[in-house]
């Protein structure tokens, strides 16, 4: 594609100024380093891929300074080009002007791949070190690439304590070795991180959990619980993802840009839904938190990024979103969780995906896990055999 269409097809607009990276509101963390509380996302959700280093390049060009990647969205090699260019253009003058966040995917748990994976990122992005190094789920599972909803992995497993701490330890060693500034979780519920936390000391500690937030999933409690434990929560999906993967689509799924209340918000301060959902992921909990959105249009880059940068909504407009912890004012939080991590299930989760999420099967060792699943298969068997109907699981359950 030449680059003419490309930019048609991004809508690409370089007569459109950008924002001042200064005005961007900064969240500091445990270890003292500035973060930009709004991050550029490059995960490529299917439809974008071809567009992500013409985006990127736009992104930095119009004031992103945080961008957020990833091994398993496949285009690390293209953001690092991007990163590149966005030098040679004259849009930074170095690459120590970005936050550069990126993740240690599931298929690179094991101890002895954790180095050879984050090597590789850094070689892809162009880069000596990271600022923020996520492990991007808290188990070893992994699917095909275009996975579809149903498929699973029969050598999946739950969350087990010990064989994480393997994984968290290279971590360590590798900031240590001066390739990673911090260090940091994504998808941790409060079982898995209370277990990191008690066996981490002030340096090994992770200092951010990314996680899904949105306003029909805001995940109060969990996030009030990480950040009293000096935990930094900055979110992905905080638009709703309308174009998210076929295969987290589900019946059940509301739009957060389309709730009645975020399109009123939207029309009484004459903004779009998009920038509601922003500001308020931006002003909730005094400001603590961040955002990661990703957009190829030039005027929706500078929206996102202007979210955070003042304050659109008022107080009541937030309490409206968010509630006020009392039955008068519940807010508008539906537990519309949009990502159920379906394709990562192990056999004994049954196919219920909740269990990915409610901390009923977290185990401490190796051999903790053996117990519950010879257990379990004995169970199961004699259940199937003497029950009237075994229950089916999965989205058709719920």
């Amino acid at each position: 594609m030449k680059a003419g269409n490309l930019a048609g097809e991004l809508n690409i607009d370089q007569r459109i100024q950008g924002i001042d990276p200064q005005s961007v509101h900064q969240l500091r963390l445990a270890s003292g380093a500035l973060m930009p509380a709004a991050g550029f996302g490059t995960f490529h959700s299917d439809w974008a891929q071809a567009y992500i280093k013409a985006a990127t390049v736009e992104a930095i060009r119009v004031g992103w300074r945080h961008i957020d990647t990833a091994r398993a969205y496949e285009n690390e090699e293209v953001v690092g080009e991007a990163i590149s260019d966005a030098i040679r253009l004259g849009y930074l003058s170095s690459r120590s002007e970005l936050f550069i966040t990126a993740k240690l995917w599931n298929g690179h748990m094991c101890k002895q791949d954790v180095e050879p994976a984050l090597n590789n990122t850094l070689r892809a992005l162009g880069v000596e070190q990271v600022d923020m190094y996520l492990n991007h789920w808290p188990w070893p599972n992994v699917h095909v690439p275009g996975a579809t909803g149903d498929f699973r992995n029969p050598d999946a497993v739950p969350y087990i304590h010990e064989a994480f701490m393997e994984t968290w330890g290279e971590i360590v060693r590798l900031k240590k070795a001066g390739k990673i500034v911090d260090i940091g979780v994504s998808n941790h519920t409060e079982a898995t991180l209370k277990l990191l936390l008690r066996d981490s000391d002030a340096y090994s500690r992770p200092v951010l959990n990314q996680m899904e937030l949105h306003p029909l999933f805001q995940q109060t409690k969990l996030r009030r619980f990480m950040e009293s434990q000096g935990i930094t929560c900055t979110g992905y999906m905080p638009l709703g993802s309308p174009h998210r993967p076929r295969r987290d689509r589900f019946k059940e799924h509301r739009a957060d840009l389309l709730d009645p209340l975020i399109q009123a918000i939207a029309a009484a301060n004459d903004i779009s839904a998009a920038m509601v959902c922003l500001n308020w992921a931006h002003l909730r909990e005094n400001k603590s938190g961040g955002y990661v959105a990703m957009s190829t249009r030039s005027k929706w880059m500078v929206d996102n990024l202007s979210a955070a940068t003042q304050d659109f909504l008022s107080p009541e407009q937030m309490v409206a979103i968010s509630g006020n912890d009392t039955p008068v004012q519940p807010g508008i939080d539906a537990n519309n969780r949009l990502i159920r991590g379906q394709v990562f299930l192990w056999p004994e989760a049954l196919g219920d995906w909740r269990v990915l999420w409610n901390d009923s099967q977290v185990f401490e060792t190796r051999a903790a896990y053996q117990r519950f699943k010879k257990s379990f298969s004995r169970h199961y068997a004699v259940w199937k055999d003497t029950v009237f109907h075994v229950p089916v699981f999965g989205p058709s359950a719920h």
